[in-house]
């Protein structure tokens, strides 16, 4: 573990994935472990502005439907998710992030085994999502929020702040107002890592925005 002072670690979070409690879904087809989200709006009974969270789907389900926002999704294992809403169908694959509107009725049919998804959801109009994955050494300018979550393999990650810092696998770093640039390296072959940025939309533009 890197070290750290006071003001960096309200800065640089480190978020083992598999120690997040699951929710089950409120119909009962699959879990969720919600591993960041954003501020949540005036109407406490709306979701958060914006959120990041592992799901498992266990069969055949309807998806819960987010009026009002943005939604991607990236399958964690082997095969093809079909996604069927009344805009059409998507196909997902592992490393493929598909974007659709959280205001569709979304059924997903699955293979005869559970499947993880990395699941990302932004308020349209007042925040955006740009989602990505790697599987060779990259270098990354963080946006204002960044999470960076090890899909398969170790990652080194090296910083300003950051120096000798490994990424284990189902493990994520979540990064707020450091903007210095990040060097990410796979330890070997298979490694996969998500980079998620969260950019607050301008208030004009998101006033434009249907």
């Amino acid at each position: 573990m890197p070290r750290t002072g006071a003001a960096d670690l309200a800065a640089v979070r480190f978020i083992d994935c598999a120690r997040i409690a699951p929710e089950p879904w409120a119909n009962g087809g699959g879990t969720t472990r919600t591993i960041a989200c954003g501020p949540a709006p005036d109407d406490k009974r709306s979701a958060a502005q914006w959120r990041v969270s592992l799901a498992r789907l266990d069969g055949p389900a309807k998806f819960s439907q987010f009026h009002g926002y943005d939604r991607t999704l990236l399958p964690l294992d082997d095969g093809a998710i079909e996604l069927h809403s009344q805009d059409g169908e998507l196909l997902a694959r592992a490393g493929q992030p598909v974007h659709f509107s959280g205001d569709l009725h979304v059924c997903v049919n699955l293979p005869a085994r559970p499947v993880d998804v990395l699941n990302v959801i932004c308020k349209r109009g007042a925040y955006r999502a740009r989602v990505s994955v790697a599987a060779h050494s990259l270098h990354v300018t963080p946006a204002a929020t960044h999470l960076l979550v090890s899909l398969a393999g170790h990652w080194n990650v090296e910083s300003a702040l950051l120096r000798g810092f490994m990424l284990p696998p189902l493990n994520a770093l979540w990064i707020s107002g450091r903007p210095e640039e990040l060097a990410l390296r796979p330890s070997g072959p298979g490694a996969q890592l998500a980079s998620i940025a969260i950019e607050a939309m301008p208030a004009e533009a998101g006033e434009r925005r249907p």
